[in-house]
């Protein structure tokens, strides 16, 4: 029986061919720096041959590599083509979504259901995660990213700038909330914070419950603010970070179940509604 992870090895083998480096094709897809590594390691002794030489800072690709890399493109291409043919059909099948818990629990937990009634053979799959992560190796349709982008080929459709707000609860313990993480972006530093968590939807509930003081996307804490159960700190800076939904791997001919559940991201999974 074939390895079904084959289309993905030459997905990952073609992201470091057209990125340079492990750490970027890791961006672009969807994956840490290791986990590419391995599966180029695996793909080379599943082919007995050497694709690439690695140097500290470059990849560099041998005749080897670059022949696999032509053909690899050629039956991907063709799969792109059988995928074309096939995209007006039904929407069926399984999408699989990366994205924040926050943007899972706010945003499209209410807005799903709607799909769902409309396509009856549409299933979804969450794979849920703040911060940059391997996914087991399984595949991903889409993912939702907040903040800047990194400079890949990736596309991406806008989903609206989430006003970024410094709340806290009434009679508040003192001190921070803050990622447990590095963000790309300046606006979530925050020095000296007493807790940290690894995602934004926990950090909205310990500033509920009096944690502290914590910065997280509006829409996270809409309820709470309207409530009374969390105040804007003020004099605090306003910032906002823009949302996108991000097509993970080949950007070309999307099937039907993918183009849908994009659109409906588009329309009724905005940030700033």
């Amino acid at each position: 029986m074939r390895d079904v992870n084959r289309l993905q090895e030459m997905e990952v083998f073609l992201a470091v061919v057209d990125e340079g480096s492990f750490s970027a094709a890791a961006l672009a897809r969807g994956m840490t720096p290791s986990a590419v590594s391995k599966m180029m390691t695996r793909l080379e002794r599943r082919l007995d041959a050497t694709l690439m030489r690695r140097t500290t800072r470059r990849i560099r690709i041998t005749d080897e590599g670059a022949a696999f890399a032509r053909s690899a493109r050629g039956i991907l291409a063709a799969l792109d083509q059988a995928e074309r043919e096939v995209g007006a059909g039904p929407v069926a099948g399984t999408v699989r979504i990366a994205t924040s818990s926050a943007y899972a629990n706010h945003i499209l937990a209410p807005i799903l259901p709607a799909l769902l009634r409309r396509h009856a053979e549409l299933e979804i799959e969450l794979l849920i995660g703040d911060g940059l992560a391997d996914m087991g190796g399984r595949p991903i349709d889409l993912a939702v990213r907040a903040g800047p982008l990194p400079d890949t080929a990736m596309r991406a459709r806008s989903l609206g700038v989430s006003e970024i707000v410094t709340v806290r609860a009434p009679g508040a313990v003192e001190g921070l909330l803050a990622f447990a993480y590095p963000r790309r972006d300046p606006i979530w530093r925050a020095e000296g914070a007493r807790v940290r968590a690894s995602d934004g939807a926990t950090l909205a509930a310990l500033a509920r419950h009096g944690a502290g003081t914590a910065r997280v996307g509006r829409f996270t804490v809409r309820e709470a603010l309207a409530e009374g159960r969390l105040e804007l700190v003020p004099g605090s800076p306003s910032a906002g970070e823009e949302f996108h939904v991000v097509y993970i791997g080949r950007a070309a001919a999307l099937p039907a179940r993918v183009s849908t559940v994009i659109e409906h991201l588009v329309r009724e999974g905005r940030v700033d509604a």
